[in-house]
């Protein structure tokens, strides 16, 4: 008798299974989309290693240099860039996290396949932040903003939702702030060459990886958002402005350091708000909120974030 129930009973375990975040073990080998399987071709042959050129950003030998004078900086920027870094090398575990939970949400192969690559990129990209951290200061506390932001799209289990928080809003805060970085390094703000080749050159790798991983966003949410009900829709426009007022709070804590870096933390949250809007909207979905009126919340924003920050010192 069990043996005729099984193969009714088998559609109706799955849906259990996947209401429950399962992984899919099923997958077609048939490839569903080409330009996702080419992600993942050139993931694999664009993999890279620290380790062929750690000597050659992070001198082994410290005891004969004055850090300061090797980097071209003085104690205040430094501090106050291995603060900034320090959110980076948190983004980058939380990014790893995250990408392994979608590796088993993923709807193909190769999807599947290619967040399996981002995962290992996430845990290179820690690597190169803590070797950054290492040579020029330590590791500094999370800031809370950032904290909460990685913590919800870590717990949401819509896949939508957590690809848009993952590959869409945290790669593009990345995205934003590496090329904001690399812009005033390579302008000489306060750099040495040396110190561009500890910091600048491993950022230019990461960056590479980042962009990948954006990419990857953009070309699969349009077919994943397409088949979701307008009440998850509904939900899941609410739940990025959320993550939006926390990317703010996060890139607002760090203001201070940010200008001593020669950083505009205001110009650095509408890049990442108007980057975010175009990839939205090359996905099919609606804008969430304009850089205009962005920009005027930053007053109001600026007011509860420094009220906060005065409470916690």
């Amino acid at each position: 008798m069990s043996v005729f129930l099984l193969p009714t009973l088998e559609p109706v375990i799955n849906r259990v299974l996947d209401a429950l975040g399962g992984a899919k073990f099923k997958l077609d080998v048939e490839v569903q989309n080409r330009k996702i399987d080419r992600l993942y071709t050139m993931a694999k042959r664009d993999q890279w290693n620290l380790d062929d050129n750690r000597e050659h950003f992070f001198p082994p030998d410290r005891g004969g240099i004055d850090l300061n004078e090797w980097l071209g900086v003085d104690d205040d920027v430094r501090i106050a860039a291995a603060r900034c870094f320090s959110s980076f090398y948190y983004g980058e575990h939380g990014a790893k996290v995250i990408s392994a939970q979608l590796v088993n949400l993923m709807p193909t192969n190769e999807s599947s396949k290619f967040m399996a690559t981002q995962v290992m990129d996430e845990a290179r990209h820690v690597e190169v932040f803590e070797g950054i951290l290492g040579f020029i200061d330590r590791i500094h506390p999370m800031n809370p903003f950032l904290n909460a932001f990685l913590g919800d799209i870590s717990r949401v289990r819509h896949t939508g939702s957590k690809l848009i928080g993952m590959n869409l809003l945290v790669e593009g805060l990345a995205l934003s702030s590496f090329r904001m970085i690399l812009r005033e390094m390579r302008a000489g703000a306060n750099v040495s060459p040396r110190g561009y080749r500890a910091i600048g050159e491993p950022i230019e790798s990461i960056i590479r990886d980042e962009s990948r991983h954006v990419g990857f966003g953009v070309v699969i949410l349009p077919e994943l958002l397409h088949k979701i009900p307008r009440r998850i829709k509904a939900e899941m426009r609410i739940r990025q402005l959320a993550w939006l007022g926390l990317l703010y709070g996060s890139v607002k804590y760090h203001q201070e350091d940010q200008e001593k870096m020669g950083l505009d933390y205001v110009q650095l949250l509408s890049d990442v708000i108007d980057d975010h809007e175009k990839r939205i909207q090359d996905c099919g979905g609606d804008a969430l909120v304009s850089t205009e009126r962005m920009k005027s919340l930053v007053p109001t924003m600026d007011r509860i974030v420094d009220r906060f920050r005065r409470k916690e010192r």
